[in-house]
């Protein structure tokens, strides 16, 4: 449990409003992670001609960035038994901070590399503290909480490239940095005025809570449930935190489709509404239902809406031959038919991150959760620069039908992969209510 600062300082607040304050600092948290490096792609065309580099170098940072930020989440499960989880967010969020002001004052493409990588390793603390620091303090609401976490982090993505485009009316690019940092570090700020009542580490010796990180990564590697829905994170190509989405998609709509780049931005909000949607309803209902089940259910809806964006024009055909003796101008549904299928996979290819969090959650207790969380974040992001390269090739190769029909299988082998979880909420959650 976290205490705020007007509990520290003797004003005494009741569970429900701690376990709120938590809630929504770290929504705001995960808000700002997203914005920040949404923002970026906007930022590009102007960074990389005042710095002189080009789409190869741009890709180097991609992969630099996956790289470290993917191997930084394996350790935070190791620091909690020495820093608690509203101070590594803390911390966390200091650390975006000075990356994003290192990067508003860089002179070059190394500078700007590096301080982009410090940003990334600080970011990559919030999904897995974050996500074990709400399962924690709302053991029955797991689901709906961390898929409203989710959902509000995807509103920072929504608002950041329009938000980024509009600053470059009055600021240059290193200003717009600054500004983020100044966001950043209050919400750091914020997370360290909050001290840790049960959290705390205690008088255990630094050894003794070494020895205990150490058992809590060895438990959590024979957990099957751990493994397995690692694994279905890690499968499932476009769902992930949206790396195949975020390149591919857009040049698809201007290239094969012939949208302008207006109309694609429409689109692409769209879909992002959907990720911002998607999650809570699957989050609810996965409070309600067996969990397992909920997202076995997405995944089989994720590759039906994969498949139909692979083949978008083949449903147009269809659909306007069914409704052109009634209405001619059948041409005219083009956009609202794409505009709903984005919405519609927008909405279920983004609930399988939420919900797995909620089942990794369920399937261990609170002495080894965020051992659980930083395995199944480090497995289950591991394959997303693999698949976002597979789907380059494939795409340049065959298409994007293609590549995308193929990406449509990945859905179904983590649904088939979610039969060898054993059913059954676990002992990790021993009260009748959040929190108690």
């Amino acid at each position: 449990m976290v205490t705020s600062p007007a509990t520290a300082a003797g004003i005494a607040l009741s569970p429900d409003v701690e376990r709120t304050l938590v809630l929504w600092l770290t929504n705001v948290s995960h808000a700002v992670n997203h914005f920040q490096n949404q923002m970026v792609s906007t930022l590009y065309p102007v960074i990389m001609a005042e710095l002189g580099f080009g789409y190869f170098q741009l890709g180097a940072i991609t992969a630099i960035r996956t790289v470290f930020g993917n191997a930084s989440q394996i350790a935070y499960g190791f620091l909690t038994p020495f820093v608690g989880r509203s101070r590594l967010l803390g911390f966390a969020n200091v650390g975006m901070g000075l990356g994003s002001l290192f990067t508003g004052v860089v002179g070059g493409y190394p500078g700007f590399v590096a301080a982009r990588t410090v940003t990334s390793v600080a970011s990559s603390a919030q999904h897995p503290v974050g996500a074990s620091l709400l399962s924690r303090i709302f053991p029955n609401r797991r689901g709906a909480i961390l898929a409203l976490n989710s959902s509000i982090a995807n509103i920072g993505s929504l608002l950041a490239p329009a938000a980024a485009g509009l600053l470059l009316l009055v600021m240059g690019w290193r200003q717009i940095f600054f500004v983020v940092a100044i966001l950043c570090l209050l919400v750091g700020i914020a997370f360290l005025l909050l001290r840790d009542r049960v959290e705390s580490s205690g008088a255990a010796a630094r050894h003794g809570r070494l020895t205990q990180g150490k058992a809590s990564y060895l438990r959590v590697l024979r957990n099957r449930n751990i493994m397995v829905i690692s694994l279905v994170q890690m499968v499932g190509a476009a769902g992930g935190e949206g790396g195949v989405n975020q390149t591919y998609i857009g040049p698809h709509l201007v290239n094969d489709l012939g949208l302008s780049i207006a109309t694609a931005g429409l689109a692409l909000s769209v879909f992002t509404v959907g990720s911002v949607v998607g999650p809570l309803g699957f989050g609810w209902l996965s409070d309600r239902v067996p969990r397992h089940r909920v997202i076995q259910t997405s995944l089989v809806f994720s590759a039906l809406g994969t498949l139909a964006l692979a083949h978008q024009d083949f449903i147009q055909s269809i659909v306007s031959g069914a409704v052109q003796p009634w209405f001619p101008s059948a041409s005219d549904l083009v956009l609202p038919l794409l505009l709903l299928n984005l919405l519609f996979y927008g909405g279920v290819t983004s609930s399988r991150l939420t919900l797995t969090q909620a089942l990794v959650a369920d399937s261990t207790n609170d002495e080894d959760r965020d051992a659980a969380f930083s395995l199944y974040y480090f497995i289950g992001f591991f394959s997303d620069p693999i698949w976002s390269l597979v789907t380059g090739g494939l795409m340049e190769n065959f298409g994007f039908s293609f590549a995308f029909s193929r990406l449509a299988v990945t859905y179904v082998i983590g649904m088939l992969l979610l039969f060898l979880v054993r059913t059954g909420r676990t002992s990790a959650v021993t009260s009748s209510a959040d929190g108690r």
